[in-house]
Order: structure tokens, then C-alpha cells, then sequence
């Protein structure tokens, strides 16, 4: 037997290489003597070099262990593949098959009677002679049940790449308290198809998630759910992991701190075979299926026909009862594994810990017992952002997020300034993570479709585009059951933003401070007391002839004179006339006085008649449009409000007046400025308008307070830390510093509150009718001077005349 085995080595050695199948074969052909009696194996990849590496850890003494090959190639069908596998069988007298679980291999055992152990998951049910080395994964999927139902979860979401997965989710069904989702991969899956199950989930705030797949695709799943904040509390991830396969996939995440719990044969890092984590559960299988066999063949070895050695085989095997590498190895009638634990236990970051067991005997006992205290050493939950670069999403709004005048020469982040980006770079600093700014493509701040989708910012955040948004994005009750947000790091309110009135100017404005009525009243007055002056004057000199009476023409310049603080050649004489003229003096004090003060203030004070006076005003006129920015959540409060002025302006501007509503911000600007408009919008924004531009105005009072808050992912884990970090920056004074950065300088005068602070100087054609009164004053006096030289002239000549008449006359009389 030795020369057959030298003879039989080298020949597996050189066809290892072409042979391609699913199983090894463990051949036990029987000799005449129990010292001829020889165990050959024949293995097919992927379990020869499993086989071979188990040879020096635990090999079977007696009978002697030879490798054959085993290869059925070429096959033309199902049936072909059977048949051959029948005669193979039957030809080499292999007596018990062991490997992975293959159909046609079994139907051929089935018919020969020879036992099979299968070292991976059955498919079919009640097969004889077949016992399943392998652990059923419905005992997993019961204890992952039970777990559930212990912790009382309300939903989960599950992931799974193969068919097989489906018994897990039957196990679950039964589970009516139980919301469950199921995420189904492709056998090599994508990351966007992982990224957008991910979303998805985080969407629905599953926080609890179950992962039955293949290595491969449980390492992209982590990787894309740390992309998106998803590996730290309170989500928790659990895993189908019978034997420490996936320990080199954790080692991937030393500094996660999260909840990844494990459902395995074999306590976790355990394994005799360190150095080889992707195979060491293969290899544990291995040596537990060789230790059966070792078992089972001493009841056969005087045993010469082929049947009573496979019944022999087959009963030994179905009396096993040992503990071995993979826990305690016993087979139920149908030859199903059982009485085994499985444990679980939980990974965090580079410990971990044993949290409980499941036994699947069918004891009255409580299957699962979870343990009470759990020995954890202290540890310290890191920012999951920290060190990474994140997707931060903004909206261009002045003055909160604005591309620089030379942006051109700048990339990334550089080419924008204002208070997000100045706010999202203070939080960076603080909590050591980076960012990427980028605006959002359609220009929105984010509000619900008919569909149910979200556009702007908010759906940014619900894809998974971004990890957080830091713009002027309101907080109200919609959004907030879409996405999350951080404490508010500034409180704004609604305005209405009006193009500034032009202020006309008129060259008599010094005619402003008295009211028409009261001019003409003083002129009149100044009239009636010239004439009762004149009058009294007449009467109380009538008889005095040593005081000439005062003509009509000096009792009108007298009483003008008197109210322009002039003088005068003549006065009054009489004792009513003095009288009369103390009540004119009094008058024209008070007259005058009061217009001095008045008209100081209309020349020195830009005074401005705005339109509307508050924002109430708008609902009572149809002169001036009045609208907002579609789908933002300044709509959202005209549309839901109940204050009767405010939902009258929301039928007007959504029914009446449709084209009232503008797209974006900067059209609603251009619109004021262009037209007779009003546009209503958040005060931080209107007045920083203000600031900006001088022919813009802000009208009040300001209504319907609400925050900005930092958006952030439904679920996300590190909210907190942002909103920590945004109070920190507010007890610190760095938010009230942002803000006088931005909106501290004011080179506009306040048109709404008039003060000395505001005067402006006066300029020409404030006074130019004053120089006009002046001017046709000089060229009356100037006209009038002319036409008395004229007058004199003519009189002088006229009188020449008239002389040298009288002197002819006399002379002809003479």
C-alpha cells in the first residue's frame, strides 16, 4: 500500500492544477485486513488546498490517508453530470463523501447509500445519509429573531446578496412587531446601488441593520455607510459571521466606534489558525468533518462489502457526539446539525466582547441568554467627521454665500466668502474635519413635490449628496420631518424689501414748512391790517394838524416791513395804531418763528413718503405687486398661515396675481428695482439690500421668527456635536462678530427713522427759489427804476415844454 500511495501523490499533485469542481471526496476502500485498510481522499478545488493545509494539524492514523482526485468535466446535463458521478462512485468504491453541498453528487450518493457531509448550507430538505457539518442558517436566523424581539425592535433593515438570505427574512416575518426592509445586492454590487439602499435607509431612520452577504460587498457597504456618517451611534449593524471571516474587513475600521455584532459557530478571534482569517472557519470545518470520519471508522474496518461499510459509516456518523473547532457537533434524525451555541458578540473599534449565546437544542429553556454585565473599558466616542474631507452644500445669498469679484482665480473653496462660508470654517476648525463647498444645481432651498420628492438643499441631504448644508435654510415643521437640524445659529424674520421713492425737488421748497391756506391767510392778513392801519391813522389825525396822516402806500410797506423784521421811514402816530400794530408785531414774531424751525428741518432732513407704511398695508391696495420666491419656506407660511391679512395676500399672490412669484432671490431684487414691487423675504437678507444698495428700502414690522439651523441627513449621528459646536461660537461672541462683519457697516441713511444723525447739507435746489425771489426782486426793482427815469424824463420834457408854451404866449401878449 505504500508504493500505491507514492504512486497516487504525485499524480494529484500535478492534476490539482486542472481539476474544477465544488467538492473533495474522502474515499474509504476497504482491504481484506484492518492494517491494509486505507483512507484516500479526493479533493476538488476550491477544498484541496483546505484539505491539504488541516494534514499537519490533525490527520487520521488508522487506516492510512491517500488523495485522489475527483473530477467530473464536460458534463452535457444535470443527468449526464449524475450518471457519471453514479459510476465514478460506484467504480472507486468511495464509501462517504465530504465537502461542499452539490446536487447531482448527492442525487448519485442518495442511490448508493453513501453518507455525505456536507461542509456548506443544504438546499434541499429530508435527504438521507446526509448530514450537514455546516450549521443550518435557519438556527441563525431564529437567534437573530430572538435577538430582536429581546431588544424590542420596531424596524431594521436587511441586506442580502444571495437567495439563501430569504430564510432569514421568513424568520423575521413571524416577527409582526417588526417593520422590516430588505435591500437586495447584486452578487458584485455597485457602490451607487449600496449608497442609494443607504440613503434610503437613513431616509426611513432605520438605525438598526442586518447584513447576510459576501464579503466583498459587506466591506463596500461599510465603507459607504462611514461615507455618510452611518458608522457611529445610534445605528447598529449585525452579521452573519460563522467563523471570524469578516475579522480582516473590521480591521478596516480601528477607529469606529460602533455597535458591529456578530452571529457566529465560534467565539470571535479564536481560531487556531491566526494568520489566515478568510479561511480559518473553512479550515475549522475541515478538521471537525476528519475528526467524524476518525471517529466513524473504526466501526467499519472488519467490514469487507461495500453496503455494510456505507451503513456502518452512516450510523456511526448519526451517533456523534463530540465537541470540536467549530462547537459541539451532533446531528439530528434528519441529519441536521444541532445542540451547538452560537455566539454573539459585539466589535468595537479594535475590542470586543461577548455579549450572549443561543443554543439550539430544543430545550424548554429559553434559547438566547444575553448577559447581564458586560465588562466594557472606558471609551471615548470620537466626532465621526473627524479627518475627513465632507460634501457641504450651499445656496448663492447674499451675504451669507457669495462668489468672490476674482473667483475666476481661485478653486475650491476660495472662490466663496460670507457668513456660511466664514460660520461652516469655524466649525471645521473646532471639530478637525475638512469640507468642499458646492451650490446647489437648481438654485432652491428645498421643498416637497407632488411626487414626494424633495428639491434644493433638502434633497441634496436626502441623496446622500451632501453630508451637511450650511446656508440661510429655514427651520419649519416640513423640513423638519425630512431632514434634521442643528440649534439655530441666527433667528430671521419676514420684511418687505421696496425700491426707495425718489424725494421730488422743488426751488420753492422753502415754501414747505407753512401749508398753502396758511400762506394766503397771511397775505390776506397782511392786506386787511394795511388798510384798518390806514383807516385809524386817517381818523385819529384828522384834526391833529400837526402830524401828517399816513398814506396807503406807507401803511402797506409799514406792515410788510414789520412782518420781514425791516424798517421803516414812518410809524404810527395814534394810539390804534400802535395798538393794532403790537398784535402785528406779536403775530409776525410768532409767524416767523415757526416757520425759521420748520423750514430747518425741511432743508436739512431727507424726508421721504413711502408708498406703504407697514407690511399690513399691502393687503389694502392693488397699486403696488407683492410676492415671494416659489417653493421656499416663506411660501410655506403665506400658504399654511391663518392671520386674516396674510392668507389675503397669499390668494392674491398664488390665484389673483400668479406672476407676482419669482424663482430666485436675485430676480425678486431686480424686480423691485425695476418695477413697482414689493418683495417679501428674510430680513437678514433685505437688510444686507439695504447696506448694499441705497435704492432699496426696508418696510415692517417683521414677523413669523424662525432659525437657520445647519442641515444635516436624517439620522445623522454627528448633529449633535454640530449643534454643540454652534453654541460654543455663540458664547464665545464668534456668531455676533460674523454678523458685524457682514452686515456692521451702513453707508445708506435710514429713511424710516429721521434723526440729526441723518441730516443731509442743503443743497442748490433746495434753495434756488430763494435766488429766484432775490433775482425777480432785482429786476422788478431794476424795471421800475427804469421806467421812474423814463417817467421823469418824459415829465421833465413835458413840463420844458409846457414853460416855453407860456413864455410865447406871454411874449404875444405883450
Amino acid at each position: 500500500m505504500t508504493s500505491q500511495r507514492e504512486r497516487l501523490v504525485p499524480d494529484v499533485v500535478c492534476r490539482k492544477r486542472i481539476c474544477h469542481g465544488v467538492a473533495f471526496l474522502l474515499a474509504l476502500i476497504t482491504g481484506i485486513k484492518a492494517d491494509e485498510f486505507t483512507l484516500n481522499a479526493a479533493v476538488i478545488p476550491p477544498w484541496t488546498h483546505i484539505f491539504n493545509r488541516t494534514l499537519p494539524y490533525d490527520a487520521i492514523p488508522h487506516p492510512r490517508l491517500t488523495i485522489m482526485p475527483f473530477v467530473i468535466k464536460n458534463c452535457r446535463s444535470q443527468y449526464d453530470k449524475i450518471t457519471r458521478a453514479y459510476d465514478k462512485l460506484q467504480k472507486n468504491h468511495i464509501h462517504v463523501v465530504v465537502g461542499q453541498y452539490d446536487p447531482a453528487i448527492v442525487t448519485a450518493t442518495e442511490k448508493l447509500n453513501i453518507p455525505y457531509l456536507a461542509t456548506t448550507r443544504m438546499h434541499k430538505k429530508n435527504r438521507t445519509a446526509i448530514f450537514q457539518i455546516h450549521p443550518p442558517l435557519e438556527d441563525f436566523s431564529n437567534a437573530i429573531n430572538d435577538l430582536a424581539r429581546a431588544y424590542k425592535w420596531e424596524k431594521c433593515s436587511y441586506f442580502y446578496d444571495d437567495d439563501q438570505g430569504l430564510v432569514i427574512i421568513e424568520s423575521l416575518l413571524n416577527n409582526h412587531n417588526l417593520v422590516m426592509k430588505t435591500w437586495k445586492l447584486e452578487r458584485e454590487a455597485s457602490t451607487s446601488q449600496i449608497r442609494d439602499y443607504l440613503v434610503h435607509m437613513r431616509r426611513a431612520f432605520v438605525q438598526k441593520s442586518i447584513i447576510y452577504s459576501q464579503k466583498e460587498n459587506i466591506r463596500k457597504i461599510l465603507h459607504q455607510a462611514r461615507s455618510l456618517a452611518m458608522l457611529s451611534t445610534p445605528y447598529e449593524w449585525f452579521f452573519y459571521d460563522p467563523g471570524d471571516q469578516l475579522a480582516d474587513v473590521f480591521m478596516e475600521f480601528p477607529d469606529v466606534i460602533v455597535n458591529f455584532t456578530l452571529f457566529s459557530l465560534m467565539p470571535y478571534n479564536t481560531s487556531k489558525f491566526h494568520g489566515n482569517k478568510g479561511d480559518q472557519y473553512n479550515l475549522s470545518l475541515a478538521l471537525d468533518t476528519m475528526a467524524v470520519l476518525r471517529d466513524a471508522v473504526p466501526h467499519v474496518l472488519y467490514k469487507s462489502e461495500d453496503e455494510e461499510v456505507r451503513k456502518g459509516l452512516t450510523t456511526a456518523i448519526s451517533k456523534t457526539l463530540q465537541d470540536r473547532l467549530t462547537g459541539h457537533i451532533e446531528f439530528d434524525k434528519t441529519g441536521k446539525r444541532t445542540n451547538y451555541l452560537i455566539y454573539l458578540s459585539e466589535i468595537n473599534g479594535d475590542k470586543h466582547y461577548g455579549i450572549g449565546k443561543y443554543n439550539t437544542s430544543n430545550s424548554a429553556t429559553p434559547p438566547l441568554s444575553l448577559a447581564s454585565n458586560i465588562t466594557r473599558s472606558n471609551i471615548t466616542v470620537p466626532f465621526p467627521l473627524r479627518g475627513r474631507t465632507v460634501k457641504v452644500v450651499t445656496i448663492k445669498e447674499d451675504p451669507f454665500t457669495m462668489l468672490k469679484r476674482d473667483s475666476h482665480l481661485y478653486t475650491g473653496n476660495e472662490r466663496y466668502e460670507g457668513y456660511a462660508v466664514d460660520l461652516i470654517k469655524e466649525v471645521a476648525k473646532n471639530l478637525e474635519f475638512k469640507f468642499e463647498l458646492y451650490l446647489v444645481t437648481d438654485g432652491k432651498f428645498g421643498s416637497k413635490l407632488p411626487n414626494g420628492d424633495w428639491n434644493g438643499m433638502v434633497g441634496e441631504l436626502l441623496a446622500g449628496n451632501a453630508t451637511m448644508s450650511v446656508a440661510p435654510l429655514s427651520i419649519n415643521a416640513e423640513r423638519e420631518e425630512a431632514v434634521d437640524f442643528t440649534k439655530p445659529f441666527m433667528t430671521r424674520y419676514i420684511s418687505v424689501l421696496l425700491k426707495l421713492p425718489r424725494s421730488e425737488t422743488s426751488y420753492f421748497e422753502f415754501l414747505n414748512p407753512l401749508h398753502p391756506i396758511v400762506w394766503f391767510c397771511t397775505f390776506g392778513a397782511f392786506v386787511v391790517v394795511s388798510i384798518i392801519l390806514y383807516v385809524l391813522e386817517r381818523i385819529g389825525n384828522c384834526r391833529r394838524k400837526e402830524f401828517a396822516a399816513m398814506t396807503f402806500r406807507e401803511s402797506l410797506w409799514f406792515v410788510f416791513g414789520s412782518l420781514l423784521q425791516g424798517s421803516t421811514d414812518t410809524s404810527p402816530s395814534t394810539l390804534p395804531g400802535r395798538i393794532l400794530t403790537s398784535a402785528w408785531w406779536f403775530f409776525a414774531l410768532i409767524l416767523i418763528s415757526s416757520y425759521t424751525a420748520n423750514l430747518a428741518a425741511f432743508l436739512t432732513v431727507k424726508k421721504i413718503n413711502t408708498p406703504i407704511k407697514s407690511v399690513t398695508d399691502l393687503a389694502s391696495q392693488t397699486t403696488i405687486k407683492y410676492g415671494t420666491v416659489r417653493n421656499s419656506g416663506i411660501m410655506s407660511f403665506f400658504k399654511n398661515t391663518n392671520i386674516e391679512h396674510f392668507a389675503k395676500m397669499w390668494a392674491h399672490m398664488s390665484e389673483i396675481d400668479p406672476s407676482s412669484m419669482v424663482g430666485t432671490t436675485e430676480e425678486g431684487f431686480e424686480k423691485v428695482k425695476q418695477t413697482n414691487y414689493a418683495f417679501f423675504w428674510d430680513t437678514t437678507v433685505n437688510k444686507y439690500k439695504t447696506i448694499e444698495d441705497c435704492d432699496f428700502m426696508e418696510v415692517g414690522p417683521q414677523f413669523d421668527p424662525k432659525g437657520f439651523g445647519i442641515g444635516v441627513p436624517p439620522g445623522a449621528t454627528y448633529r449633535d456635536e454640530l449643534s454643540m459646536e454652534v453654541l460654543k461660537l455663540s458664547d464665545k461672541g464668534t456668531l455676533h462678530q460674523l454678523e458685524n462683519k457682514w452686515w456692521g457697516r451702513r453707508n445708506c441713511p435710514d429713511v424710516t427713522k429721521p434723526s440729526a444723525d441723518e441730516t443731509s447739507e442743503l443743497q442748490i435746489d433746495n434753495v434756488a427759489g430763494v435766488f429766484f425771489i432775490l433775482l425777480g426782486g432785482v429786476a422788478i426793482a431794476g424795471i421800475v427804476c427804469v421806467g421812474e427815469y423814463f417817467g421823469k424824463l418824459i415829465h421833465k420834457k413835458h413840463k420844458k415844454d409846457k414853460c416855453a408854451q407860456n413864455e410865447k404866449e406871454r411874449e404875444s401878449f405883450l
